[in-house]
């Protein structure tokens, strides 16, 4: 008999790397401050000991950075181990999930690998009022994925908005807010959900260190919510689950402000410049509170074709076709060497 469930593929960026500008994964192109680098180099000889157990070092590091309890944060292999944790403390076949329609792939993956109904709120203008995402929910509704800012959309919620939105929530309801790219916003009125957690006790806020802390490869995150939450996801988290290495890395970035002051700075010099630089009327450049743009197509075959010149070019962004955005190509901010080579190859693109 044919097995006709839907096959829960991830669709990433392009696998390679070496000779490309590589622009099609979000990632931070400058790779990661030289102390991180140091210490990996001076660690890897113990690469054949066991890592601490729940990572209790590197959490200790995260409460003294943000002021939180080291007792109310997990660990995971990148945040996206957290949300698998969460649907799997928090959800049961057949109840009710909600998140946007445009959002990061995993929440559509997971719902359907633990059997959820997946409600998605149509945010086909990208940047919506959560007014409107309110409407949706139902008294069946188990768990809600916000990311803010989103992924591959960039749309962005301020601390006002959200805190509305929290309060119209009913408390058995779990909201995750997903914070992976907020490193990158400096606007007041943002709220990455962190100081939100003490007053709703339904708030979970994940967190990541492949983006703006550039390890990636080292596939290191963390969740952030009350003591009974956390306590709840250590039952479904494996022993050893992230590695000694990734664990040094991300404690040590977290100690390097100047590092990460600069990298805020970059992302902001160099997408301003390739916005300036992309000027071909093949596509509109849309910009993004993260560390990526838009480009939009006026159809599929247009875009398609330019992701195959830029690659050809030795240039990889990301198609969004799997997201269901087949006229839009999202195209990572790296270094100012690297926008300038993707927008004088983005420039030649001909139609």
């Amino acid at each position: 008999m044919k097995n006709s469930q839907t096959k829960n593929t991830y669709k990433g960026g392009a696998e390679v790397f070496r000779g490309y500008v590589r622009l099609s994964s979000n990632e931070n192109n400058y790779g990661p401050a030289k102390s991180v680098e140091s210490l990996i180099k001076k660690n890897i000889k113990f690469s054949n000991i066991y890592p601490e157990l729940d990572g209790e070092s590197l959490r200790n590091q995260i409460a003294k950075t943000y002021k939180i309890s080291s007792k109310q944060i997990i660990l995971g292999a990148g945040s996206d181990e957290v949300l698998q944790m969460i649907y799997a403390a928090f959800s049961k076949p057949k109840e009710e999930v909600v998140f946007t329609r445009y959002a990061f792939a995993m929440y559509s993956i997971y719902a359907k690998n633990f059997g959820c109904k997946a409600k998605m709120f149509d945010d086909r203008d990208f940047q919506f009022d959560l007014k409107d995402l309110v409407k949706i929910i139902s008294p069946k509704t188990r768990i809600i994925f916000l990311a803010n800012p989103n992924n591959p959309t960039g749309s962005i919620f301020y601390r006002k908005d959200l805190i509305n939105f929290l309060n119209k929530v009913k408390k058995s309801t779990l909201i995750v807010i997903d914070s992976a790219y907020c490193e990158y916003i400096t606007d007041k009125n943002y709220d990455d959900g962190m100081n939100l957690v003490k007053k709703f006790p339904n708030l979970i806020v994940t967190r990541s260190f492949s983006k703006i802390f550039a390890l990636g490869g080292l596939r290191i995150g963390w969740g952030y919510s009350n003591k009974k939450i956390i306590d709840r996801l250590y039952s479904f988290k494996k022993p050893f689950n992230v590695s000694r290495l990734s664990c040094i890395a991300a404690e040590e970035s977290l100690k390097n402000k100047t590092w990460i002051k600069k990298s805020i700075s970059n992302n902001f010099l160099n997408k301003d410049f390739a916005i300036k630089s992309l000027i071909n009327p093949s596509f509109k450049v849309i910009d993004t509170e993260a560390n990526f743009i838009l480009l939009k197509f006026k159809n599929s075959k247009i875009s398609e074709k330019f992701v195959n010149f830029l690659y050809k070019n030795k240039v990889t962004v990301r198609s969004l076709t799997s997201y269901g955005l087949p006229n839009y190509v999202r195209m990572t901010i790296g270094t100012k060497a690297d926008m300038k080579r993707a927008s004088l190859i983005s420039n030649k693109f001909n139609v």
